[in-house]
């Protein structure tokens, strides 16, 4: 009987370690009006040099949308788009995201992606016209008191960037 309560026991720490590790924490970040964040990929990656997290676009629950850097990047009260960076420059794809059109690729949809960037509006106020990436448009985001002191849940751990 003393076996089965410390296996029983030794299982319910295990599910709470595990439940705790893949929920992630809190970490700073930009919550956009169009529902999308703007964010640590990790609180470490070992795919990075010095294990230095990418700043990425990401959902409210924490998942990238994208697995790398986006450069350039933009932002407006509706949509997100630019250019998604792979490990491969040949491999780097222009997108644009929408909450209720979800991520488009221009190369396999180039009609709906010029339509969407056409009816994506002026960028949000604070961000720099230009090719800046997505951890600069954070920075100057997070510089306007609308979006200063925000946190996202971010995972532990990233290992790598599978394929875009």
């Amino acid at each position: 009987m003393d076996k089965f309560r410390l296996l029983f026991v030794a299982g319910i720490c295990a599910a709470i370690f595990a439940l705790a590790f893949s929920w992630g924490i809190p970490t700073r970040c930009v919550q956009l009006p169009n529902g999308m964040n703007i964010g640590k990929q990790a609180i470490i990656d070992f795919a990075k040099p010095y294990f230095r997290p990418e700043v990425v676009l990401k959902f409210p629950n924490g998942k990238s949308l994208l697995t790398g850097d986006a450069w350039p990047f933009f932002t407006t009260e509706t949509t997100v788009y630019g250019t998604a960076e792979a490990n491969d420059a040949d491999n780097d794809f222009r997108f644009v995201w929408r909450m209720d059109r979800g991520l488009v690729r221009r190369n396999e949809d180039p009609i709906r992606y010029q339509r969407l960037i056409e009816e994506a509006g002026p960028l949000l106020d604070g961000t720099p016209h230009g090719g800046f990436g997505s951890e600069i448009i954070m920075w100057q985001l997070q510089k306007q008191p609308a979006y200063a002191d925000q946190t996202c849940r971010t995972r532990w751990i990233a290992i790598g960037n599978a394929g875009i």
